[in-house]
C-alpha cells in the first residue's frame, strides 16, 4: 500500500466542526483519511500510511485523552448531513434500529464477550453494537450507537436510549423499524409515548389470537389462504389482517411468501408486524425491504471503513473510533452528494464508489507529492515513508 500524502478533500467540513481545536482538527483529519484510504485502520497503521500524522503516540493521546465532546460532534456530523438535498431528512425517511457484531481476539477489549452470530450460525468473541440509521430513498447514514455491556444491560433498554437521544437531537423521523429482538411490548410502548409509528418481523412461535384461541403465527399460515399481489416486479403471496398479538396488542399482521431464489423453489415466508393500521400490505412490504440498507452499512463499514479494527483497550477511546468511523462515512456521503458522478442507487446502497472517488485521489496526490519534490532525491523520498515499512 501506498503512502497516502494528504488529507483527502472529503476531510475539508472538519474545519466547521467546533467540537475540536485546531490541532485536534488535524488529528480528526488524520484519523478520517486513514479509515477511508489507508489499508491498515490501526492507529499504528494510520499513523504509519497518512504521512501528515503526527506520531502514533498524538494519535493515540487524539482517541484517549484529548478533551473533546463525541455527543457534540454526533449532533454537528448530523447538522452538516442536513445541509445537502440529498442527505438531508426527508417525510418518507425511517429510523432503522439493529444490530452487529465485531469479531475480536484479545480478551481485554472493551465489553468483548461470547454472543451468539445468527449469520454464522455459531458463537463468537467479539462486540456487539446497538446502531440506529436513518434511511430514505436518496441516503443512509448511522445517526448514534451504543456499545452492549453483557449482563449489564439489555439491547432494547439501548435501544430504548437511542431512540430518547435522537428525540433529544430533533431526528423527528415518524417511522421505525427494527427486527424480532427488539419487537417487545416494553419497546413499542417507548416509541407510541412519542406518537412514532413503528413496524418489525416476529418469530414463528409468537402467539396470535386467531378463531378463539391463541396458536403460533407459523400454525396461523398454514390455515390462511393467501393472495398472490406483484410489488416492485416481485410476487408475494399475502394475507394480512388486524389481529391481537401476544405482547403487542392489537396491530397489523401480514405474513408474506414468496420464492427465495428464481432458481430456488423454497419459500421465504416472513411474519411482519406494524401499529399502521390501516396501512396497505404494500406500503409493509416495501418498509421491510429498508431494512436490508442496515447490512449495507455494517457490510460496507467493515469492508471499507475499519469498523471492527480498533485494537484499543481502552473504552472510551474504543467510543471514539466508531463515532469518526461515522464521521467518516457521512463526508464521503457528503462528497458523493457534491458530486456528479454517481446514480441515486449507488449513493444509497454502496460507499464503494465513493472508496474508489478517494482511492484515486490518494494517488494522485501522492504523484503530486512526488513531482514537487525534484531536489530531493530517490532516498530522501524514501525516508519519508520508511516508517510503512518497520
Amino acid at each position: 500500500m501506498f503512502p497516502v500524502t494528504s488529507f483527502l478533500s472529503c476531510t475539508e467540513p472538519i474545519d466547521q466542526l467546533e467540537c475540536f481545536s485546531t490541532r485536534q482538527k488535524h488529528h480528526a483529519k488524520t484519523y478520517v483519511t486513514g479509515l477511508v484510504a489507508a489499508s491498515n485502520k490501526t492507529v499504528q497503521g494510520i499513523s504509519n500510511y497518512v504521512l501528515p500524522a503526527k506520531s502514533e503516540r498524538a494519535l493515540n493521546k487524539f482517541l484517549t485523552e484529548y478533551n473533546w465532546d463525541e455527543d457534540q460532534l454526533n449532533k454537528e456530523r448530523l447538522a452538516l448531513l442536513q445541509q445537502m438535498n440529498d442527505t438531508k431528512w426527508s417525510s418518507d425517511g425511517v429510523v432503522i434500529i439493529d444490530d452487529t457484531f465485531t469479531h475480536k481476539t484479545g480478551e481485554n477489549i472493551p465489553n468483548a464477550g461470547k454472543f451468539y452470530d445468527h449469520t454464522i450460525r455459531g458463537y463468537i468473541w467479539g462486540q456487539n453494537l446497538v446502531y440506529a440509521l436513518y434511511a430514505d430513498e436518496k441516503t443512509t447514514y448511522p445517526l448514534g450507537f451504543r456499545l452492549y455491556e453483557k449482563d449489564a444491560q439489555r439491547r432494547v433498554e439501548l435501544a430504548i436510549e437511542l431512540v430518547d437521544e435522537l428525540i433529544e437531537i430533533g431526528v423527528r423521523r415518524d417511522t421505525y423499524l427494527f427486527d424480532m429482538s427488539y419487537c417487545s411490548q416494553e419497546f413499542v410502548t417507548h416509541l407510541e409515548t412519542y406518537g412514532k409509528e413503528w413496524f418489525s418481523a416476529v418469530k414463528s412461535d409468537a402467539r396470535v389470537l386467531y378463531g378463539g384461541e391463541r396458536i403460533r403465527v407459523d400454525a396461523l399460515a398454514e390455515r390462511i389462504d393467501t393472495v398472490p399481489r406483484t410489488i416492485d416486479g416481485e410476487t408475494y403471496h399475502i394475507w394480512t389482517q388486524k389481529r391481537d398479538v401476544s405482547r403487542l396488542g392489537e396491530v397489523k399482521l401480514l405474513i408474506t411468501t414468496k420464492k427465495a431464489s428464481d432458481e430456488d423453489d423454497e419459500l421465504s415466508v416472513k411474519y411482519i408486524v406494524s401499529n399502521k393500521i390501516d396501512a396497505p400490505a404494500s406500503h409493509l412490504i416495501a418498509l421491510y425491504a429498508m431494512r436490508w440498507r442496515v447490512e449495507t452499512f455494517f457490510r460496507d463499514t467493515k469492508q471499507d471503513l475499519g469498523f471492527g479494527d480498533c485494537e484499543l483497550r481502552h473504552a472510551a477511546g474504543a467510543s471514539r473510533h466508531w463515532h469518526l468511523l461515522m464521521l467518516a462515512y457521512s463526508l464521503l456521503k457528503l462528497g458523493t452528494a457534491h458530486s456528479a458522478l454517481g446514480t441515486i442507487l449507488e449513493r444509497a446502497t454502496s460507499l464503494r464508489n465513493d472508496i474508489k472517488r478517494s482511492f484515486r485521489e490518494s494517488v494522485e496526490n501522492l504523484l503530486s507529492w512526488a513531482l514537487n519534490s525534484p531536489n530531493r532525491s530517490t532516498d530522501e523520498l524514501m525516508h519519508q515513508i520508511e516508517g510503512m515499512f518497520v
